[in-house]
């Protein structure tokens, strides 16, 4: 197992009358190089697995894994953790405190005791990797940038660690169509071309499933479903029972099978739903 949980149990203030369970006997694994989708409604526990994951919880009960090892409340393997798995908040610009870009990013190398030219090194690498040009935007401002180019520095910092795992809780929130095209578009090469393990948790099945290879359903803190994309998404009736549903696109692939024609229905965004068409249309 290269990263996931066995019987992952998490309760917010235990043995008070606040008490709520928040995950319940979660177990699930991805493999490295995985691209993996995390969805389940509103209140099903993503936000909470995540922050397991490079240990800003610690489980009830159950473990944590990272590359066959359990990692427990060591404090040693947890700085450990937090530098193999970076893990990117839900508007994390919203917890800027530099007031240069190249500040913000240096940060947590910074924290690694690095010689100022490996950290200097490490933040222009970061931000080339993000598509922004060191040389223009290291001196900026962070809080004078647009909301895409924050969101873009926020993964640069967590980049500049070298991580091996990329998690991000809802990255795209706040960001209009083209920043959240481009996003998605920056966290495919990561996977591709760097060989990042991404796990994005997501309403916005219709760019993150076409992406995906893995996907993890969650709902009321149970795990519902785990697997291959496209076995999972295959499964409408379960989804759509609690409570979720895929992209418009995916029902009319659908449609046109129920009317007889031979058409995939793995399909979850509109370019891959032109290029079946026009597939279907030679072959008529």
């Amino acid at each position: 197992m290269f990263i996931g949980t066995k019987d992952l149990t998490y309760i917010y203030m235990p043995g008070t009358p606040f008490a709520a369970e928040a995950l319940s006997g979660v177990s699930f694994s991805l493999e490295r190089g995985d691209f993996a989708v995390l969805i389940g409604p509103s209140g099903s526990g993503k936000s909470t697995l995540i922050q397991h994951l490079n240990g800003l919880l610690s489980p009830t009960q159950g473990k944590v894994f990272f590359n066959d090892q359990d990692i427990g409340a060591d404090k040693k393997e947890l700085l450990f953790l937090r530098r193999k798995i970076g893990l990117v908040f839900q508007m994390p610009e919203e917890q800027f405190f530099s007031e240069t870009v190249f500040d913000e990013v240096a940060f947590a190398p910074r924290n690694l005791d690095l010689a100022g030219e490996e950290i200097a090194a490490r933040v222009n690498s970061a931000l080339a990797l993000v598509g922004l040009d060191p040389d223009a935007f290291k001196a900026r401002h962070p809080f004078r940038l647009s909301s895409g180019q924050k969101r873009l520095v926020a993964i640069a910092a967590v980049l500049s660690l070298h991580p091996e795992v990329l998690v991000l809780d809802e990255p795209t929130a706040g960001l209009d169509i083209s920043a959240r095209s481009h996003l998605f578009a920056l966290l495919r090469r990561l996977n591709a071309d760097e060989g990042l393990t991404v796990l994005v948790s997501t309403h916005h099945l219709d760019e993150a499933a076409a992406l995906a290879n893995r996907a993890v359903v969650l709902n009321r803190g149970r795990l519902v479903m785990c697997g291959p994309a496209g076995d999972v998404f295959q499964n409408r009736v379960k989804l759509k029972d609690i409570g979720l549903a895929l992209p418009p696109v995916t029902g009319i692939m659908d449609s046109l099978c129920e009317e007889g024609m031979p058409v995939r229905t793995d399909i979850f965004d509109l370019q891959s739903a032109r290029l079946e068409i026009l597939l279907l249309k030679g072959r008529l």
